[in-house]
């Protein structure tokens, strides 16, 4: 039997049959996906010159074909940024080591959170931004960052430095580009917000770009600049430095503890101002034998993108002012750790510990040190007399002459302040002729700054009164107890 069918019903035919196979094809071939999964960090490593590779494992609720749920890679180069989305996915919490993100040099962070019903990977990207790939293993997605190679842009000379302490003032933030191509665009953003900066071509390909802005103590800044070229090639770095004074960065900040910190003056013929600038008189000059105590950390003139200066203590320039990169700070000095207390002191009393090893003054009250610093005690040939002794008189001021036996050189100084006598002729005073604390200076006496020498005269016995200007002690008013060792 003949079929006589025409080509419309033909072509109709053939054409719902092919939409049937392609369903077909999509029913057998399409992974289904389980209603939902849950994702645990796996690893984060970087294989040096080649990639950074982040691994997830996922475990899905339900058995199904697909181990690994649906995801959307999206890519932000502008920010240097790359965000994953893994739908219908819950995080379960764990988190990558702080080793594992901040040693990696392709990663300048990396977050992973909760949005809705879907699983965020927020990577914020360093070194060469080439688009992440994703690979699956079973379970196991892996994200890859590939290593650029030789012709990507090379960011380098960034000033501030990484994780630097910059000096607090208004000042200019900049860094260096090397092109193979020639630059397309530079986006900078200082934290985290995107600013305009200036460059300058001092090369060919070669760039250097610079802003400014105020930078702040005790706050911690970050930069991230992005540099592309007409090869549509973008390189990433990402770096942070910190609005600190350095002396705090160093001692900490616990440095004032004892009326200031001790510095060595590490150039020669520095001004010492009365004020905090360089058209303030000039009061003297020091060098780098000299070493000072600093009373505060202040602003001032702007000298090298540095607006700190430090008011000092000393021998010559009590109050003064120096600009503070002139000044290194020292190890301080310390309270002995093993003391023992001379006879005759009680509790609540004060008493004087100086150290002629150290060089070293501490003021105890009873068993609890509260004051230590740096002294000049006697040189070899008049050295400080060892032994414990009590204070027998004290002048706010006076004069001293003399010189030791068998050298040809004498002293006659007027208005030594806050002189406290304590056997015979030695005495603990103020100085004004010097600032070499730490060594030996004296002839006998232990030398201290002048605020130094204010405070312990002011805590010790004999008590002056207001009006007084000098004071025997006696036995209503004993004098303190000062112990001098090695």
């Amino acid at each position: 039997m003949k079929i006589k069918t025409d080509k419309k019903h033909l072509f109709a035919v053939l054409a719902l049959a092919g939409i049937a196979f392609l369903f077909w094809r999509a029913y057998i071939f399409v992974p289904t996906y389980a209603k939902q999964y849950s994702a645990t960090p796996s690893f984060c490593v970087y294989q040096e010159k080649i990639c950074t590779s982040i691994g997830f494992s996922f475990t899905a609720s339900q058995e199904t074909e697909s181990k690994i749920p649906r995801y959307t890679v999206r890519e932000f180069p502008e920010q240097g940024e790359t965000k994953i989305i893994f739908y219908n996915t819950f995080g379960t919490g764990k988190q990558f080591s702080y080793e594992e993100v901040i040693s990696n040099p392709l990663i300048a962070k990396l977050d992973y959170y909760q949005e809705g019903k879907n699983f965020v990977i927020d990577i914020l990207r360093k070194g060469a931004f080439l688009p992440a790939e994703i690979s699956e293993n079973q379970s196991l997605a892996i994200i890859t960052l590939k290593e650029g190679d030789e012709n990507f842009p090379i960011i380098s000379d960034q000033k501030p430095s990484d994780n630097s302490a910059a000096w607090p003032a208004f000042r200019t933030i900049s860094f260096k580009t090397i092109l193979s191509a020639p630059l397309k665009k530079a986006v900078v953003f200082f934290q985290d917000e995107k600013i305009e900066v200036s460059a300058n071509e001092f090369a060919k390909n070669q760039y250097s770009f610079s802003f400014q802005e105020n930078i702040e103590k005790d706050k911690e800044y970050s930069i991230r600049a992005i540099i592309t070229d007409t090869q549509d090639r973008t390189t990433i770095s990402v770096w942070t430095f910190e609005g600190q004074v350095l002396a705090e960065t160093t001692l900490g900040k616990d440095r004032f503890k004892y009326l200031g910190w001790w510095g060595d003056v590490n150039t020669n013929y520095i001004n010492v101002r009365e004020g905090p600038g360089t058209s303030s008189k000039k009061l003297g000059i020091l060098s780098s034998i000299n070493r000072v105590k600093v009373l505060k950390e202040v602003y001032g003139e702007v000298v090298n993108d540095n607006s700190v200066w430090y008011q000092i203590d000393g021998g010559q320039f009590p109050n003064a002012y120096v600009f503070s990169e002139y000044v290194t700070p020292i190890v301080q000095p310390k309270p002995p750790e093993v003391f023992v207390i001379p006879k005759g002191v009680n509790q609540g009393d004060y008493w004087i510990d100086v150290d002629l090893t150290q060089k070293v003054i501490t003021l105890f009250e009873y068993d609890k040190p509260v004051f230590a610093s740096y002294v000049s005690p006697g040189r070899e040939e008049n050295q400080t007399p060892e032994g414990a002794y009590k204070v027998w008189y004290k002048l706010k001021k006076a004069g001293m002459k003399g010189g030791p036996p068998l050298h040809d050189y004498v002293y006659d100084l007027k208005d030594i302040p806050w002189i406290m006598y304590y056997n015979e002729s030695y005495a603990i005073h103020g100085t004004y002729w010097h600032d070499r604390f730490g060594s030996p200076q004296s002839a006998g006496c232990t030398n201290l700054t002048q605020g130094d020498a204010a405070f312990i005269f002011e805590k010790t016995n004999p008590k002056l009164k207001t009006d007084q200007q000098e004071l025997f002690s006696a036995r209503s008013n004993p004098g303190t107890v000062v112990f001098n060792h090695y």
